[in-house]
């Protein structure tokens, strides 16, 4: 029986063990990551606060469950590959969705597929990942359970109450902290090392988590303003002399009438970064009609002025407009609306565009009510929502969202290296009260009556109770044991020789429980010796 606990506990740390060294491999490579569902999509597979585990793959085919990377920043979505592939983009959709997913991930956009399902995992994993919550869990794995192991299987249980009262008198924090550091040191230095390698885990996840849920994974920046850039439009024309005007020479914003002049002069004065300019005009008739045409194609330009004009015939642009309204059925005259609009595309900046509404009629060229001839950008600074960086002095190392994957990583393998920490300290664990002996050994141990040693014979007294199991074991016997009014003791007699441990009793009034009657830990009772009573 002592054999089958042993290999059980063999087993289970080494499946810990495994178990930590995949963990510490996901924490290295990111190859493993974590989606806690939203919403329906996934019914009847997922559910809502579902916890899913996804893992990276090298390739994925259509039919499978993949998690991948959404549009906003943090986002991921777990839905079902139904088309595409890694080069022109997967197309997926949600089992319980009538339509697919708006996004087309690439290769580089997908997450992993699902190798772990939690059904509500999501429900505890918020408050269990929140920072406080992984201060008290960190505090827990790296003193209360040796602290706990100390105090419990170190004092008999009839002084438990008042070592309690005793440590409450003296500063119970600082005493744990001493014993803590105690138990550490006499951990064996392979498990020492352990142990320190599991509290700077439970540290580093801490801190991560820290940082990664202390504020938002997004942030709101602001950039530094961009370039001025501005588009100022104007036109002018020559029309002989007569009274509607006092100069032969007519300008904007001046109305053209078109009794005296059919054709204009229309420029454009660029004022920014260098790049391409191209002029198109948008006709209007309020009808439903509308027809671009290219006034001036992509032009480059160097310096930060660029000045282009040309020529508007008014009589070709409204009979453009009265022939689509006699296609489509509408009495020809209506007003025209001219949307000149003008077009830069520098380097590094989105494109500027600007425009100008011009009013054409029977009667003349004008600028349209509430229009303007000049526009300009590039004067405020510019907001931006984007992921939220960690910086570690100056340089950016991950985002928060990566914060929090690593902190439940981080978490989960200082968990694991948590556990294997405990079995060793409780299985090299000294062994100093008859509590701990029957706990650990009870089939080694049978219970007699105290006994005297045959006369003439050597008493061995062995220093430490593992060396009474090896020559119990090498011998082929039993531990007999008794207890005595200062003492508890363990013996094992072969060819004469009888080797004892002997635990004093520091307090005998404490202890004087009668265990003559009571049943040992096998389910056996007490039971005499042959030998004569001491």
């Amino acid at each position: 029986m002592v054999i089958q606990h042993r290999t059980l506990r063999i087993a289970v740390m080494a499946v810990i063990t495994v178990m930590t060294a995949i963990g510490g491999w996901a924490l290295v490579t990111g190859s493993v990551s974590y989606v806690v569902t939203s919403g329906v999509s996934m019914n009847p597979v997922y559910y809502q606060n579902d916890l899913v585990i996804v893992a990276s793959e090298d390739s994925y085919q259509i039919g499978q469950i993949a998690a991948y990377h959404g549009s906003q920043p943090g986002q991921k979505i777990l839905h079902r590959i139904v088309g595409g592939d890694a080069v022109g983009g997967f197309i997926l959709k949600g089992d319980n969705n009538a339509s697919i997913d708006p996004l087309r991930p690439l290769a580089a956009d997908m997450i992993g597929r699902p190798v772990l399902h939690v059904p509500k995992g999501g429900v505890w994993l918020k408050p269990l990942l929140s920072p406080t919550s992984l201060g008290m869990i960190g505090f827990l794995i790296i003193s209360g359970g040796a602290t706990a192991t100390a105090t419990r299987r170190q004092v008999p249980r009839g002084r438990r109450k008042k070592k309690v009262k005793a440590m409450s008198r003296q500063g119970g924090s600082w005493a744990q902290a001493a014993e803590v550091v105690k138990i550490f040191e006499r951990m064996p230095p392979p498990v020492r090392t352990l142990a320190a390698v599991v509290a700077a885990l439970t540290g580093l996840a801490l801190g991560l988590a820290v940082i990664g849920w202390m504020r938002p994974v997004v942030e709101t920046v602001t950039g530094p303003a961009g370039p001025s850039q501005s588009t100022t439009f104007s036109y002018s024309t020559t029309v002989p002399r007569s009274a509607a005007y006092d100069d032969t020479t007519v300008t904007s914003p001046e109305p053209v009438f078109r009794k005296l002049v059919n054709t204009v002069d229309l420029r454009a004065e660029y004022k920014g970064p260098s790049g391409t300019f191209d002029l198109t005009a948008e006709l209007t008739n309020g009808t439903g009609w509308h027809s671009t045409i290219t006034l001036i194609a992509p032009q480059a330009f160097t310096g930060t002025t660029h000045k282009t004009s040309t020529t508007l015939n008014l009589r070709s642009l409204s009979n453009r407009a009265d022939a689509a309204s006699r296609a489509i059925g509408v009495q020809p005259g209506t007003p025209l609306t001219i949307a000149v609009r003008g077009r830069v595309v520098a380097d590094g900046l989105p494109p500027f565009t600007s425009v100008a509404q011009l009013q054409l009629n029977e009667v003349q060229l004008a600028v349209a009510d509430g229009g303007s001839l000049t526009q300009s950008s590039g004067a405020t600074p510019a907001t931006k929502v984007q992921p939220r960086e960690i910086a570690v002095f100056g340089h950016e190392v991950m985002n928060a969202a990566a914060a929090r994957a690593y902190a439940i990583l981080t978490f989960l393998l200082a968990a694991a290296g948590g556990v294997v920490v405990f079995f060793l300290t409780r299985r090299t664990a000294p062994l100093r009260t008859r509590e701990q002996i029957e706990r650990r050994h009870p089939d080694l141990l049978v219970h007699v009556e105290p006994m005297a040693s045959p006369p003439g014979k050597p008493v061995v007294n062995v220093d430490n109770f593992p060396a009474l199991v090896k020559l119990a074991e090498r011998y082929g016997q039993m531990i007999l044991t008794w207890r005595r009014p200062d003492a508890d003791d363990f013996v094992v007699r072969d060819e004469g020789i009888t080797y004892r441990y002997r635990i004093p009793i520091a307090d005998p009034d404490l202890q004087n429980v009668d265990r003559i009657n009571r049943p040992n830990a096998t389910g056996s009772h007490r039971r005499k010796a042959s030998s004569p009573v001491a």
